[in-house]
């Protein structure tokens, strides 16, 4: 075995191996990060709507515009993240 050889093919057992890592790291991550998302949208579409039926408090209103800019932002940061993982599931 001449050593382009040996280094072909240690790549590619050092290409395999990676993959199988990032394979059962999104096989780990996916389940757990959905339900994350699942549980911040429920929680986010319930604040809205109650934001849209109950009057708010003038002074009160821009801490919550913060805090409800805060929510949606967080689940759009973990939408991107799912997004990632499921990209590098894919076979």
């Amino acid at each position: 075995m001449t050593s382009d050889e040996y280094v072909e093919k240690l790549l590619k057992n050092t290409i395999e191996e990676e993959r199988e890592k990032v394979i059962r790291l999104v096989c780990k991550l996916g389940p757990k990060l959905s339900g994350l998302m699942l549980t911040c949208g429920l929680l986010v579409l319930i604040v809205g709507i109650y934001f849209g039926i109950v009057p708010q408090d003038p002074s009160l209103s821009p801490r919550l515009n913060i805090i409800f800019i805060g929510a949606l932002s967080f689940l759009g940061v973990l939408n991107i993240l799912c997004g990632l993982l499921l990209l590098l599931g894919e076979d």
